[in-house]
């Protein structure tokens, strides 16, 4: 985070409007940046599940053919 400092010595050189822009771009890209973050983790536990569930139905369709096959 800037330091009081760095902010009126920016202010001074650029200006109000300026300053106050450039905070504002770097506080939503950082918001932004953290909840892509959690999105792609979301998706890939979401991925994970999927292929699970996937997984499952595989190995109980294989069950029920073997079952199909014995009778």
């Amino acid at each position: 985070m800037m330091q009081v400092s760095d902010m009126v010595t920016l202010i001074t050189n650029v200006g109000f409007p300026v300053t106050l822009s450039f905070i504002l771009i770097k506080y939503v890209l950082q918001t932004m940046g953290e909840k892509l973050d959690k999105m792609d983790d979301t998706i890939h536990l979401l991925s994970q599940q999927v292929k699970n569930i996937e997984a499952h139905k595989e190995a109980a369709k294989a069950a029920d053919q073997a079952d199909s096959k014995a009778k």
